[in-house]
């Protein structure tokens, strides 16, 4: 094992600028501007990714993004996030909130970024010396020890290797997600859900209603058109809306002893519910099934809890009477989620109220219609939720190698044959490699 500086092991650290005129200089499409909240430990993030024309991003050469680089944020609430830049949004500069790493060729690139993320509690105690904000400067990244083994590749696979899979399951989870908003869409937005003419009731092989000329009714409270026979009911009519209290803060614990307490965004994880503090004296539960939004601030989250969680003031769950409801009313809040947050645009966010969930209006068609879109969509939910689980656990099994692996504690070697590699290799059908051409638990 040798032991270098970043510096040593690099050929270029250096973050860049934002165009002159800001937000408003950004285009529509043309080369990425990578800013700092596309970059989070493990994964880029495309939300909010700015584009610059060509003319901008000349301007920006000496921070232009090649393959393979790490991409580090040098300052603000997310400083010392790093993650490797992925190819689809290259071409790509970055501003100055985000420094490019780039290694050597001796060197894995994504070896070095997990390093880094190792790293984060002592990147975090040396980023405030000597200012009022959180900054790391090109000279502290340089001066920072890398300890380089021989096997910094066959690390760099394992890891990588868990995120690859993690990577999949979240591209899966997009399409079907995409499957089951498009059918919602067509049956209760564009109201062409499949209807038989001849027996007067809905029917997988009908015609779609509305374009087929099926009757529309004129709704006082909607006010617009919506298909003859549905009806307006408020949500607590066909659902319990549990809105969080939270406990007393001396039965808070980060033991694990109680139950497991929800207060609001923190409290999620790769679009799953987990809750870092627990309580002995629980107040409001939501159960498995429920689902659990954001009420406070930060409005929405909405996600399907995975077990019994006390809820916080910050959060509320919604428990539908009949399971058939399920997949329905989660659409419905998204919905009035989108609503709420308009009401809250340019004012001072006082939250979601109880009334004003339990009165949200909800378009109700025929019980037959409930049934055939439950039947369809809930699988697609169920296999998005084992994804988001699955998700869950390879997380967990990566952060608890990448610190072992990273000091030596496990080695490539010793993995093959453990619990953890079996794990994956059988479950998951994820082989990691420790050296070219063998799997683990093989």
């Amino acid at each position: 094992m040798e032991i270098k500086t970043l510096e040593e092991i690099t050929s270029k650290i250096g973050s860049g600028a934002t165009p002159r005129g800001g937000q408003n200089s950004y285009k529509p499409e043309g080369v990425s501007l990578i800013r700092s909240q596309n970059v989070y430990d493990f994964a880029f993030s495309k939300n909010g990714l700015a584009f610059i024309d060509e003319e901008q991003a000349k301007k920006l050469d000496n921070v232009t993004v090649n393959e393979g680089d790490i991409l580090f944020n040098i300052t603000g609430d997310s400083i010392a996030r790093t993650c490797i830049v992925p190819n689809k949004i290259l071409p790509a500069r970055v501003n100055q909130h985000v420094s490019i790493i780039r290694c050597k060729k001796n060197y894995d690139s994504r070896f070095v970024n997990y390093y880094l993320i190792n790293l984060k509690s002592y990147l975090m105690q040396i980023c405030g010396v000597g200012g009022t904000r959180n900054a790391l400067t090109k000279e502290a990244l340089q001066k920072l020890q890398i300890k380089i083994p021989s096997t910094q590749k066959q690390i760099a696979k394992v890891l990588s290797d868990l995120d690859a899979k993690i990577e999949v399951n979240n591209k899966i989870n997009t399409a079907l997600e995409a499957m089951a908003k498009t059918l919602y869409d067509y049956w209760f937005v564009q109201f062409d859900f499949p209807f038989d003419f001849a027996q007067g009731k809905p029917d997988v092989n009908g015609k779609p209603y509305k374009s087929s000329g099926g009757k529309m009714v004129y709704n006082e409270v909607l006010k617009r058109d919506i298909p003859e026979g549905w009806e307006i009911k408020e949500l607590q009519n066909i659902s319990k809306c549990i809105m969080g209290q939270s406990p007393k803060g001396e039965s808070y614990n980060k033991d694990e002893i109680g139950i497991p307490l929800l207060n609001g965004p923190a409290d999620y994880e790769n679009g799953i519910l987990k809750g870092r503090t627990y309580t002995t004296s629980p107040t409001r539960l939501c159960q498995k099934n429920d689902m659990v939004l954001c009420i406070r601030a930060t409005i929405g989250n909405l996600v399907y809890s995975e077990e019994e969680f006390c809820l916080g003031r910050g959060v509320a769950a919604v428990r539908p009477n009949e399971e058939k409801f399920s997949e329905l009313i989660y659409y419905l809040l998204l919905q009035e989620i989108e609503r709420f947050k308009v009401q809250a645009t340019g004012s001072i966010i006082r939250g979601i109220t109880k009334d004003d969930l339990t009165q949200s209006k909800c378009l109700i068609p025929s019980d037959n219609l409930i049934d055939t879109f439950h039947n369809q969509v809930k699988p697609i939910f169920d296999k998005i939720r084992i994804n988001k689980l699955e998700n869950q656990k390879l997380s967990e099994l990566r952060d608890w190698l990448l610190p072992m692996l990273m000091n030596g504690q496990v080695t490539v070697s010793s993995l093959r044959g453990t619990k953890q590699s079996h794990d994956i290799t059988t479950n998951n059908n994820l082989g990691l490699v420790a050296e070219s051409g063998e799997k683990y638990g093989e």
